[in-house]
C-alpha cells in the first residue's frame, strides 16, 4: 500500500496546473457541499477492531472524518493515549513520533483502532509518510497564498502552481468546518525582526490567554504566523513557520496545553498584511503570530 501510495503522487506531482487550479477552486466552495458528495458513512461496532486506509477530509477538535476512496467515511476519534507517526530510518522501518496538529485536511493516513458505542473508530495508531505530511500542508498555505496573494500580485499565477501542483490528488478532500466553532478569545504576539524567538511579553500574552480559557470544552486553538517583507518572499514564508511553531512549543511544553488541541499551526509568509510594510512600525505589526481560541458550539465552560 505505502508503494502504490507514493507512485500515486508522483503521477499527481507531474499533472497540469490548471487542473489543480480548477480541483482547488472546487474544494473551497464549502464544507456543505463537500459533505454532500462523501461516500456514505460507516459506524462500527462498539470493540470491533479497525483499520482503515483514507484521507483526512476535515477535523473537528478531537474529531476527524476519513474518506476511504469511494467506499466509506469513517468518524475518528483521537484522545491522549492515540500513538501517531511517520516511517523513519533507512528501511522505513522505524517509527518517528508526530502530533494531532499534523493531522491536516488532505492527509492519507493508515487509522488503526476499536469502534466505540456512537459508532466511530477510537484511534490507537495513525500512520501516515512525511511526503503525505507535507503535501497537505502545501494544500493549507496554498489556499491562503492564493486568497491574499494572487489578486495583489505579491506573488505570481507561476509561483503559486509549482508551490501547489503536489498537491492535486488530495486538494479535493479540503474541507473546513470552522462554522462549527465560535471564537471565545483572540490574541497577538509580535516578533523581533528575522527572529522567532518569543519574548518575556510574548510568552506573558500567552501566559494570560492560557489562564483565560481554562475550562473551556471542546475547543481548540488555531495559530497563524506572518512576517513582514524584508527578505524574500520564500524565506518569509518559512520564517513564519517558525514563529508559529515556536507559538505552540510555548503553549504545550510550558503551559501544558495537549498538543491534540492545537489545530494546524502554519505559517503563511508576507501574506495578509495587517499595516504597511513601508516604514518599521508597520513592520514591526506584520511580524506576528495569531492565536485564537475556538470552542465547539453549544459547548459550556
Amino acid at each position: 500500500m505505502r508503494q502504490t501510495n507514493w507512485i500515486r503522487a508522483k503521477l499527481v506531482s507531474e499533472a497540469t496546473p490548471l487542473l489543480l487550479l480548477a480541483t482547488l477552486a472546487f474544494a473551497q466552495r464549502g464544507s456543505a457541499q463537500a459533505a454532500t458528495s462523501l461516500p456514505p458513512m460507516v459506524v462500527h461496532a462498539d470493540g470491533q477492531k479497525v483499520k482503515i486506509s483514507g484521507i483526512v477530509v476535515d477535523r473537528n477538535g478531537d474529531h476527524m472524518r476519513v474518506r476511504e476512496g469511494t467506499v466509506a467515511t469513517h468518524t475518528v476519534l483521537l484522545t491522549g493515549d492515540t500513538k501517531i507517526s511517520t516511517p523513519s530510518g533507512l528501511f522505513k522501518m522505524d517509527r518517528k513520533p508526530r502530533d494531532a496538529s499534523n493531522l491536516l485536511p488532505g492527509l492519507m493516513v493508515q487509522v488503526e483502532g476499536r469502534g466505540s458505542a456512537d459508532g466511530s473508530v477510537v484511534a490507537e495508531e495513525i500512520h501516515f509518510s512525511t511526503r503525505s505530511m507535507k503535501v497537505a500542508q502545501q494544500i493549507s498555505v496554498g489556499g491562503e497564498v492564493v486568497r491574499n496573494q494572487v489578486n495583489a500580485n505579491t506573488d505570481s499565477i507561476d509561483a503559486v502552481k509549482r508551490r501547489l501542483t503536489d498537491s492535486l490528488s488530495h486538494v479535493n478532500a479540503r474541507v473546513t468546518n470552522l462554522d462549527n466553532f465560535e471564537e471565545r478569545y483572540a490574541t497577538v504576539v509580535n516578533f523581533a525582526t528575522d527572529s522567532w524567538t518569543l519574548t518575556d511579553g510574548a510568552k506573558g500574552v500567552l501566559s494570560d490567554m492560557v489562564g483565560r480559557t481554562a475550562g473551556f470544552k471542546g475547543y481548540y486553538i488555531e495559530v497563524k504566523g506572518y512576517a513582514d517583507t524584508t527578505g524574500t518572499a520564500e524565506h518569509n514564508l518559512q520564517l513564519s513557520q517558525k514563529r508559529a511553531e515556536a507559538v505552540v512549543r510555548y503553549l504545550t511544553e510550558n503551559k501544558d496545553v495537549p498538543l491534540r488541541r492545537i489545530l494546524n499551526p502554519t505559517g503563511f509568509g508576507q501574506s495578509a498584511a495587517i499595516a504597511h510594510n513601508s516604514d518599521e512600525m508597520g513592520k514591526a505589526m506584520n511580524r506576528r503570530v495569531t492565536v485564537r481560541v475556538l470552542v465547539a458550539k453549544g459547548q459550556q465552560r
